[in-house]
């Protein structure tokens, strides 16, 4: 049996398992969150280490925050407050609640979700959904990124040990089964990724009225305000863009900063660059670009951008080549004003790159941010209220953190998603993850009034009726 084949059965055995189930009950789903966690716990070293040996070089510290950290931390959150969220919701009944009508909504299982994740955090962004929808009642399937292998086969072998595949599987493989599983019928499909890619996804998914959330990016900008404290900002920025070798989806992806003090700024984030990371080639703590091709697409960037004239700082520390091939290892390159036509300019980076751009007027930088598509992330920098607040009106992003990077991501209460090309729908976030993989099923039990409910059905037996129905939106009978 290929792999192709696999996947089939599989989800064969969870869509008849769901299928012929009752409403999963609060003790299985306490019981299945419940092996969620042990499995992190138990296994938590093993994950840091297949993550390290396929990046080449990851940060274990950004392994542990990325890929641990915030599954235990989701699941907590999940188990805490689990039967509050599936009792049922009342909804306002208003008088007719003096005649006993009685109006709410059951948030129920959705069936089979499918979760695609991406390389850059692959265990973090396949559990956290997941911990979402086996909340929900649902059941999962997972599929790791084929250039992630030894992440993936460890999480292959760990989830068949904790469950059996009926509750939650594993998958990986090449491109060919990406396809066959974008392609299956779900109850509810979770893609993390590129907008290029996910535009395929939706295709597939369309053709099995497939609903589907979408984690994407774009491209995240980072808006410095006059009053901002710039080597806060600058340590900020520096730290942010280079966690995980610049691939987080969320990063900073370019810089706005008002003209008076660009130099001022470009100058903050080399010196910010050379404290944190006084080495990058033989450091364990800078993480390598994840694969060749990536490497020579940045590469390209920069090459693209020299060409332009752009003026360009590599932030490479005394006595070591970088780029440099072999280890991946891409230092920090701060691009100044690039030409909007450059593919910087346009695409998401998505890695050590930072492109700076500078500005006269904050019209100017809301104009420069308002010429892109809609980013998963903006980040401003500052303390004049008035300016903030004109900044959030005029602008549209998927999430905002003020005076921070990433914060609002973490947040087990409002969620987190997309906006336009960043991606569609929300996650994570306590109850916010709890109903995207519900149905919100309305229900209304009739109370005294159905003694009289057929009067107002047509054809309407007499004109009291009708004009009760024109009074309740505020019209009068005409002859």
């Amino acid at each position: 049996m290929n792999k192709i084949e696999q996947v089939q059965q599989v989800f064969d055995l969870q869509k008849r398992n769901y299928a012929s189930s009752k409403s999963v009950s609060f003790e299985t789903r306490m019981d299945r969150l419940g092996r969620i966690e042990s499995l992190f716990r138990e296994n938590y070293p093993a994950m840091v280490q297949a993550l390290q040996n396929d990046f080449g070089t990851r940060d274990p510290d950004v392994a542990f925050m990325g890929d641990v950290y915030s599954p235990l931390e989701n699941v907590k959150v999940v188990r805490k407050s689990l039967k509050a969220w599936m009792k049922p919701e009342r909804q306002s009944d208003g008088f007719m609640r003096l005649l006993g009508q009685r109006s709410y909504i059951l948030h129920e299982p959705l069936g089979v979700v499918g979760v695609i994740s991406p390389f850059n955090a692959p265990i973090t962004l396949a559990f956290d959904p997941a911990i979402d929808a086996i909340a929900a009642g649902n059941t999962v399937m997972m599929r790791f990124p084929e250039i992630m292998p030894e992440t993936g086969a460890l999480m292959t072998r760990l989830v068949a040990k904790y469950f059996d595949p009926s509750e939650i599987a594993v998958v990986t493989g090449d491109v060919d089964l990406a396809k066959f599983f974008s392609s299956l019928p779900w109850d509810k499909l979770v893609f993390t990724g590129g907008a290029t890619t996910a535009r395929h996804i939706m295709a597939a998914a369309a053709k099995n009225l497939t609903p589907v959330l979408l984690e994407l990016g774009g491209k995240s900008p980072v808006l410095v305000m006059e009053d901002a404290d710039l080597r806060s900002v600058a340590r900020k920025t520096v730290k942010t863009r280079l966690m995980n070798g610049g691939q987080v989806c969320i990063a900073g992806d370019y810089a706005l900063v008002p003209e008076a003090q660009f130099e001022t700024f470009l100058n903050l984030l080399e010196e910010e660059a050379h404290s944190i990371y006084p080495t990058v080639l033989k450091n364990p703590q800078y993480t390598a670009v994840v694969e060749e091709a990536s490497f020579k697409r940045l590469n390209s960037y920069i090459e693209e951008a020299r060409e332009s004239g752009a003026r360009i700082r590599e932030i490479i520390p005394e006595g070591e080549a970088l780029p440099d091939l072999t280890s991946r290892k891409f230092p920090l390159t701060l691009v100044a004003n690039p030409k909007p036509d450059l593919m910087l300019s346009k695409e998401e980076i998505f890695g050590p790159i930072l492109p700076v751009f500078s500005y006269r007027t904050l019209e100017d930088a809301l104009a420069i941010i308002n010429s892109k598509e809609k980013p998963l992330a903006l980040y401003i920098h500052g303390n004049d209220r008035a300016s903030i607040d004109r900044i959030l009106s005029e602008t549209s992003a998927g999430g905002v953190t003020v005076n921070d990077f990433l914060i609002h991501a973490g947040s087990h209460t409002m969620g987190f998603g997309g906006v336009g090309n960043s991606g569609m729908g929300r996650y994570k976030g306590g109850k916010v993850g709890f109903k995207a993989f519900s149905n919100p099923k309305s229900v209304l039990e009739q109370g005294l009034v159905r003694r009289f409910s057929t009067n107002f059905l047509p054809p309407l037996s007499g004109s009291r009726a009708r004009k009760m129905l024109l009074s309740r939106v505020g019209l009068t009978e005409t002859s």
